[in-house]
Parts: C-alpha cells; sequence; structure tokens
C-alpha cells in the first residue's frame, strides 16, 4: 500500500511537532549544562561603584595627585549636593568644604561650600575635561572615571 502525499505531509508535520515539543521540554528543564556554577558563583557582583552615579577626578598639574567628587541630584535645577573624598584636602584644601555642584548656563560648573561660596570654578576644556578658572592661583582639571559616552 502506497501512501498518499498528503498522508506523508501529516506525518512529517505530526514528527515535527513531536519533535519541537521534546525540544522545549529540555530546553526549560531546571539543569543548565552550560554554565559552570563554581566559576560562576566567583564572579564579583558588585565592585562598590555604580555607573549610574556620577563620579568626577581632579587632578592636580601633572595629574598626580587626584581626588573623586559625587554630585547628587538634589531637585534645584543646575545645583547639585556635592560629596568630595578625603583626598581633596590634600590636592587643593578648600575642597574639602565644597558641598555643591552648581551648573551655570555658560558652560562652567561651581564647586561652592555649605553658605553657597565658590572655591572652584571650571570651565569646559578639551574634550571631556574641565579645567579651574578661579581662582587663578590653583590650577586644577577635572573629568570623569568610568563613564562611557557611547
Amino acid at each position: 500500500m502506497k501512501l498518499a502525499n498528503s498522508a506523508w505531509l501529516g506525518l512529517v508535520s505530526a514528527a515535527a511537532i513531536v519533535a519541537m515539543f521534546l525540544d522545549f521540554a529540555t530546553y526549560t528543564s531546571d539543569e543548565d549544562p552550560s554554565i559552570d556554577i563554581a566559576t560562576t558563583a566567583s564572579i564579583a557582583t558588585d565592585d562598590g561603584k555604580s555607573l549610574d552615579i556620577p563620579t568626577f577626578v581632579i587632578r592636580g598639574p601633572g595629574g598626580g595627585v587626584k581626588c573623586m567628587a559625587f554630585p547628587k541630584e538634589n531637585g534645584m535645577p543646575g545645583h547639585n549636593a556635592l560629596s568630595v573624598d578625603s583626598s581633596c584636602a590634600g590636592l587643593y584644601p578648600p575642597l574639602a568644604n565644597a558641598r555643591t555642584w552648581h551648573n551655570n548656563e555658560d558652560g562652567t560648573i561651581d564647586l561652592s561650600d555649605n553658605l553657597g561660596r565658590t572655591i572652584v570654578e571650571f570651565s569646559p576644556g578639551d574634550g571631556l575635561d574641565y579645567i579651574s578658572v578661579e581662582p587663578r592661583s590653583v590650577i586644577l582639571s577635572m573629568s570623569t572615571e568610568g563613564v562611557s559616552l557611547f
């Protein structure tokens, strides 16, 4: 007895459907042999830094001495609360008192104390760096760290 073309098509379709369900059943199993649990568990999940938190590096001449500044939004447009690490006092002592980050309309950035007095004013420099313009007796640069624009 010879099967008609439609019977062959039905048999092949049924076999394909069964194979698809069997593949799905093995795909959704709890075990995933492609993941090495020992290696995956040894990968650190948190390095203490988040790319969601802007980090700026302030450097002195020559780039040797540096400190970190962390602006945090506080709800006022253009004004942000600011925290700086302890090494900023070694770079430029008044920086230890910086508590406010202010984005000016002309593109400059002021770091101010808790009374609103400007400690350092940065102006856009080449590329992504900012260069201090006030006070004129201090030469500092500021740039982002760990932030990718692409």
